[in-house]
């Protein structure tokens, strides 16, 4: 029964709730079911549980076919140098636009073209030219390698043999040879490429081999790279494309085609020299300034001697007018010549036995017997400099390489083969002479070495060599011929020892051991008896020096205090030998051989006395004995002239030269007799 009279709020309430229930079903259904809120971002975008997969699908199958399409060429670098130099020149006047302004490396803008080019040949290096050297130089102490670079701070001065081999190549034969491989007019025009066309040295390799103890060759040695250069291992040889490291050939054609690289690369750096009177060149320079050094020494030596000679003569001179001076008591004459005057003067033969003509004050031999030394010595200096020391006469011909070069040209001639940041190989109508250092070597054996130069192959490892030389797809370097075997290169030992006399009762056999040792020699004799090791380790006594001038000389010199003699070779027993001498007229000769062993096994032997010497042990005495007289030097300090060369230019080296040119403008004049 319905009810009638009531609120109308009462009347609906059921109708409100039902509606109200309806519409939260309705939203219920749309919010929950037909839009879900189960919704990911991605890709600036939202998406459903439905429709992310759809399009995450779409976009790989658009990568795929990116990938599997053939690419296209890739857009031309457009040279636009002209308009940056135009913009330079209104900025700034009077710049140098000849200076080697960085750019972009060249691209071949044809790489992916079917061309197929022949491989440039390189030919044969110029004769090789080998130069050994034995100095004191700064030494590393640590591993050189790109953090720690050959310095100062982490070498020190010490003895080094090294040799250096130089050649060369005909630099605008191999430009021409690889631009008609690459850009000649031969080629379809879409395969000529200049970026191929410029060659990148790559190499530069050295081979040796030794001499045996059995008078045979040992195989063919590659020297590896100086231990004072920090590119070794950039420079490490790798020639099959397969070993290279990641990158490949383009990425060695771009860390090779640098300026710095190719000069460090075809002319290293030589040691620092610490050796005062030893300079580093190249080969071809060194055997010009060796002769020059050693007449440098002959004339300051004579000129030493001279003044030498000359202060006797002052002395004698002065003994001779003491000597006709006034007798006490008496009045002299001057208008009269003495028979002292007359005795000394060689008018007169002087009285008596002659035996104050010989001797000096107080009956010594000083004065006559320092001349004829002095006169001795003189004689030595002609025979080291080949010739007569005396002042030349006017029109004669063959003058020494002291009156006709200085020390300056000598660095000019260095400086005009160098490689430097403005060198340009393309233009290049002189040979490019290049070197490598061997300072591994031994002393006391003797080398012959080779020597060739490598060029990147800019095509290695890929379908573009021709047919021709398919064997030389996977080659990373076009190789030269290697030169021609060089002459015996012989490194002396820095150990002699030379048996000078013997006591035959009891087999004592005096020896003379000469060693090398900073840069000087020095020398000890040993009494040595049966089975005792000849050489032992010995003080170095200090040098005696006659007044402050000398004095000041040996001021800042550095003697070593030890010096170790020790030979190695044990003395066995000294044989009689009976032998006959002579040409037509035969006469016995009688004498020692000293047997000695260095290893217990096999015996040695060596005449007793120098008489009995072969003819080159005597020459080797003879070269140490004269060595060992040279006065010793001061070491140059770190920053030597040919070191800092190259990197400061001729401009500022010149100043340098100045007062040594001066010095030997004014011993040429004298030797002229100007």
């Amino acid at each position: 029964m319905s009810k009638t009279g009531g609120n109308i709020f009462e009347q609906h309430i059921e109708k409100a709730v039902l509606a109200v229930v309806g519409l939260v079903c309705i939203w219920v259904l749309i919010t929950r079911v037909f839009v879900s809120p189960n919704k990911v971002a991605y890709d600036h975008k939202e998406f459903g549980p439905g429709r992310i997969d759809p399009y995450i699908r779409r976009q790989a199958d658009g990568l795929e076919n990116q990938l599997s399409s053939k690419a296209g060429p890739d857009d031309p670098y457009d040279m636009r140098f002209d308009e940056f130099i135009a913009k330079i020149d209104l900025s700034i006047p009077n710049i140098d636009v000849s200076l080697g302004w960085p750019l972009p490396p060249c691209r071949s803008k044809n790489f992916r073209h079917n061309g197929k080019y022949r491989l440039p040949q390189l030919g044969k290096v110029g004769e090789a030219v080998t130069e050994h050297i034995r100095v004191v130089a700064y030494v590393p102490t640590i591993e050189i390698d790109k953090e720690n670079i050959y310095d100062e701070d982490n070498s020190e001065p010490n003895d080094v043999d090294f040799v250096t081999v130089e050649s060369t190549i005909a630099i605008d034969q191999l430009v021409k040879n690889f631009y008609e491989c690459f850009a000649g007019e031969e080629l379809p025009e879409e395969w000529r490429d200049p970026c191929l066309a410029k060659p990148v040295f790559a190499a530069v390799q050295l081979q040796r081999r030794e001499l045996r103890s059995d008078g045979s060759w040992s195989e063919w040695q590659t020297v590896p790279r100086s231990k004072i250069d920090h590119h070794k291992k950039m420079f490490e040889i790798v020639e099959d494309v397969k070993k290279l490291p990641a990158g490949g050939v383009q990425v060695r054609l771009l860390n090779f085609d640098n300026k710095q690289v190719m000069m460090d690369l075809l002319q290293p750096e030589a040691y620092r020299i610490a050796s005062a009177d030893e300079e580093w060149f190249p080969p071809s320079v060194h055997e010009e300034y060796a002769k020059y050094q050693k007449e440098r020494e002959a004339e300051e030596k004579r000129e030493a001697l001279e003044a030498k000679r000359k202060k006797h003569q002052e002395e004698r001179d002065r003994l001779r007018r003491e000597r006709s001076g006034t007798v006490p008591g008496r009045m002299s004459n001057p208008g009269r010549i003495s028979e002292r005057d007359e005795e000394f003067s060689g008018s007169r033969r002087p009285r008596g036995s002659g035996r104050d003509r010989r001797r000096g004050p107080g009956g010594r031999r000083g004065n006559v017997g320092g001349q004829r030394e002095t006169e001795g010595e003189l004689a030595a200096v002609r025979r080291m400099r080949g010739g007569d020391t005396s002042k030349k006469k006017s029109g004669e011909k063959g003058k020494g390489i002291l009156e006709t070069k200085s020390i300056k040209d000598f660095y000019d001639e260095y400086n005009e083969m160098l490689i430097t940041a403005k060198t340009d190989i393309a233009k290049m109508d002189e040979p490019l002479v290049f070197w490598s250092h061997d300072d591994i070597v031994e002393p006391g054996k003797n080398y012959r070495y080779r020597i060739r130069l490598g060029v990147f192959n800019p095509i290695a490892d890929t379908e573009q060599v021709s047919e021709q030389d398919e064997h030389l797809k996977d080659q990373v370097i076009l190789w030269s011929d290697f030169s021609d075997e060089t002459e015996t290169v012989e490194i002396p030992s820095r150990l002699y020892f030379f048996p000078q006399s013997i006591q035959e009762v009891v087999k004592t056999v005096r020896v003379r051991v000469c060693r090398y040792v900073l840069g000087y020699w020095y020398s000890e004799n040993f009494r040595v008896r049966q089975g005792e090791v000849i050489g032992t380790v010995r003080a170095v006594e200090p040098e005696t020096t006659e007044g402050a001038e000398e004095d000041k000389k040996m001021a800042g010199v550095t003697i070593p205090e030890t010096i170790d003699y020790s030979t190695g070779a044990m003395y066995v027993d000294a044989v009689r030998v009976n032998n006959w001498t002579g040409g037509k007229h035969m006469r016995a000769m009688s004498y020692h051989d000293m047997l000695y062993t260095f290893d217990g096994t096999s015996i040695e032997r060596v005449p007793v006395s120098r008489s009995y010497w072969a003819t080159e042990l005597q020459i080797k005495f003879n070269e140490i004995d004269e060595l060992e007289q040279r006065p010793k030097k001061p070491w140059r300090d770190w920053g030597s002239k040919t070191a800092d060369y190259r990197r400061r230019g001729p401009k500022k080296a010149d100043d340098e030269f100045d007062d040594e040119e001066e010095r030997e403008r004014r011993a040429a004049a004298r030797m002229r007799g100007e």
